[in-house]
């Protein structure tokens, strides 16, 4: 009997002690549950603030689909609004590759007119410019870049103080747009006896265009040129790839020799294409065509230059013989110290002269218009001849030594700085031989 009650009492003891564990337990329990539930919490938001961070630690904004609407102040003012714009970024320069490099384009070296339509307001007709129909400026969503654009049935046209000279060289960018099927138009662009489209007929002018048809069709896709009438056709040119994209064309005009190019394919070389009678303005057409074209033609970027003498030889002719070249055709993104493709012609025959004569020096000097603070100029000159350096040590070679540069922002100009040519011939880079 004693036996079971020493066992009974051992029982109650082992039982007294369990039941006076299990609040502890339940205690620490219950806290381990919540301590992970609010780990998990936190984890989840650290996630969700870590989607938000770049791995700079700056806030990332997401961007909208595409589908949704866009702010009107960026968007075009015109028919079928409801379409998709096309994804043209800022600066794109994506362009299918279609053809081999020309070496014997070379930009004129004064400009006589540019525009990229920067000042001109959205919606507007643009300053400097004529038209017998209609046009508007445009930009597109995500693009900082300003088009021209050009209705069904509207030319176009520059408003130059005189005619051209013999020697000159055009330039510009063209979109070819698509827009969900919707017929492209009849594209011309070319010289032209006409001094005012409003006033006078174009068709029965003498003139010379190139022509750009069915752009997006992969059958009646067609390049021609000619004058009055047709006059050949150039279709090996691989149009199509550049539906939606930009084109670069480029002219050059020597007296009565014309050549245009396509990106950087050489299509045309007539060389008694030309009479002085075409040299009066140079002119953009959306072609009136019979069913009407519902997309419109888009230009940009527009710069007609003089080009008396091959500015590859010029520079280098006076730098080493006059010990001085200056030159307004190395350009730079506004406000900023990179040099536009475009300027490399220029900029390669002084990296060859360099190359061929071991013992020249130079110092390279920049030059801004009378825009912004003079400090901010200053600077901004200084930091444009240091990017031609850079860039001829690194493309050719140079050792630095051979290279100095400096900056005088607007204090030295050559021309009016209250005149749009005058600020663009002050922009310019000097080379001078030491």
């Amino acid at each position: 009997m004693k036996q079971y009650f020493i066992f009974g009492l051992v029982l109650l003891l082992q039982y007294n002690g369990i039941a006076q564990s299990i609040p502890e337990r339940v205690k620490v329990k219950v806290k381990q549950r919540v301590d992970a539930k609010v780990e998990s919490t936190i984890d989840k938001g650290l996630n969700k603030v870590e989607e938000g961070v770049d791995n700079t630690g700056k806030k990332v904004v997401k961007k909208k689909d595409k589908s949704s609407t866009s702010d009107s102040s960026n968007t075009s003012v015109k028919k079928n609004t409801s379409k998709k714009q096309p994804d043209v970024a800022a600066g794109d320069t994506s362009k299918p590759s279609g053809g081999t490099a020309f070496s014997d384009f070379v930009p004129g070296t004064t400009i006589l007119f540019a525009d990229d339509f920067e000042k001109d307001a959205i919606g507007d007709f643009p300053a400097g410019w004529n038209t017998n129909g209609s046009g508007r400026v445009v930009r597109f969503d995500g693009s900082d870049v300003k088009w021209l654009d050009i209705e069904h049935g509207s030319v176009v046209h520059p408003m130059l103080k005189k005619p051209l000279p013999e020697n000159f060289t055009v330039e510009f960018d063209l979109l070819l747009r698509e827009e969900d099927g919707l017929r492209t138009p009849l594209i011309h662009f070319g010289l032209t006896a006409v001094n005012n489209v409003l006033k006078e007929y174009l068709p029965y002018a003498e003139r010379f265009y190139t022509g750009i048809w069915h752009y997006n069709s992969r059958n009646e896709k067609q390049i021609e040129y000619g004058f009055k009438d047709p006059a050949g056709t150039k279709n090996d040119f691989p149009i199509g790839n550049y539906v939606n994209k930009i084109l670069h064309i480029s002219i050059a005009v020597n007296k009565t020799r014309v050549r245009v190019y396509f990106d950087q394919t050489k299509l045309i070389d007539l060389p008694m294409a030309l009479n002085e009678k075409m040299r009066k303005n140079f002119y953009f057409s959306n072609v009136t065509v019979i069913p009407a074209s519902e997309t419109g033609m888009f230009i940009s970027g527009i710069r007609i230059a003089h080009g008396t003498t091959d500015a590859r030889s010029l520079i280098v002719k006076d730098l080493l013989e006059k010990g001085k070249a200056s030159t307004n055709e190395i350009l730079f993104d506004v406000n900023k110290d990179i040099i536009k493709k475009e300027s490399f012609v220029i900029i390669n025959q002084i990296g060859e002269a360099l190359k061929t004569n071991p013992s020249l020096k130079i110092k390279i000097v920049g030059h801004t218009d009378a825009d912004g603070k003079p400090a901010d100029n200053l600077a901004l000159s200084k930091r444009r001849a240091e990017a031609v350096s850079s860039y001829l040590i690194n493309n050719f070679g140079i050792d630095e030594f051979r290279i100095t540069t400096d900056g005088k922002g607007a204090s030295v100009p050559v021309a009016d700085n209250k005149t749009a040519d005058g600020k663009a011939k002050n922009r310019r880079v000097e080379f001078i031989k030491q």
